[in-house]
């Protein structure tokens, strides 16, 4: 199978190499392109050099300009020519020497969108939530879906996503700025459309964040201000809800005597807690006030 490749960049001097190796070590798939926008920082010469060695496609992108949807949109769109096209975070590691191929294997013209189940091995509270967001079993979500899984059938993550291109480019890629959830918002725009989303257990990857307490709460109160500003999904109950996912959370750590995680897991709660709850009100309070 023919397929491009798309990884935003930043700071990636360190790990360029080892990130091409992984992706040429996979099977079952033709690679014909791999498209490395580049956010402009202190490293992004070396990292050029580095990708011109390797014979790889690039743009640079300025720290102000870059965004989470415009600038895979601008990849796909004018550097891509394969039907399918993988979007893969620079800190992504792929699990098994198949995971492009089965994740490219899902899309096509009536499933235009897919995405890999993402691990965290370190026993940690994101390991729990990935395990508990990221099952084992796949499927694929349609219109006749939502009724019953509310919001979470937009539920995606382009850290690790296939697109069918085509459809890609005749609904328009996102359509607009937005430097996160534009993966839930492409699923969402797909679904509206009659199309497919699939999600795929068999293409494994790992990918883990460490955040503070504080660079948590700011991420979820950028989250709270993304829904304020997206209307379209007030009309989705949360089923996967997030006391839902805390009991989840505490349980499995509970069972497994996991003290780190006991530890942090209140102060960890109420920082996605607060943050989504301030986010929300922040944005209506600054419509009030004009």
């Amino acid at each position: 199978m023919k397929i491009d490749v798309v990884c935003p960049l930043y700071q990636a001097a360190t790990v360029i190499d080892g990130f091409l190796a992984r992706l040429n070590a996979q099977t079952g798939v033709e690679i014909q392109k791999i498209v490395f926008p580049v956010t402009v920082c202190e490293d992004s010469n070396e990292t050029v050099e580095k990708i011109k060695a390797a014979n790889c496609a690039y743009f640079l992108v300025g720290k102000e300009d870059f965004s989470h949807s415009l600038t895979r949109e601008k990849a796909i769109k004018e550097y891509c020519e394969s039907d399918v096209v993988i979007t893969i975070s620079q800190d992504v590691v792929l699990e098994n020497d198949d995971a492009l191929e089965k994740l490219a294997s899902a899309v096509n013209e009536e499933v235009a969108y897919a995405y890999g189940r993402q691990i965290c091995k370190k026993k940690n509270i994101e390991h729990y939530i990935r395990n508990k967001n990221y099952g084992t079993e796949s499927h694929v979500v349609g219109q006749e879906d939502v009724a019953k899984l509310q919001l979470s059938a937009f539920f995606s993550s382009d850290a690790f996503a296939a697109y069918y291109r085509p459809t890609f480019l005749s609904l328009g890629g996102y359509g607009e700025h937005m430097m996160m959830s534009e993966d839930m918002f492409y699923a969402k725009k797909v679904i509206d459309a009659g199309y497919k989303k699939a999600y795929v257990a068999e293409a494994v990857a790992e990918h883990a964040h460490r955040y503070t307490l504080k660079q948590l709460y700011e991420r979820y109160f950028q989250t709270g201000i993304w829904f304020a500003e997206h209307p379209e999904f007030d009309g989705y109950k949360a089923t996967n809800s997030g006391l839902s996912l805390a009991l989840y959370v505490f349980k499995k750590a509970l069972f497994s005597f996991n003290i780190p995680v006991l530890v942090r897991f209140i102060p960890d709660m109420l920082a996605r807690f607060l943050g989504m709850k301030k986010g929300k009100k922040s944005l209506k309070r600054r419509a009030r006030n004009g």
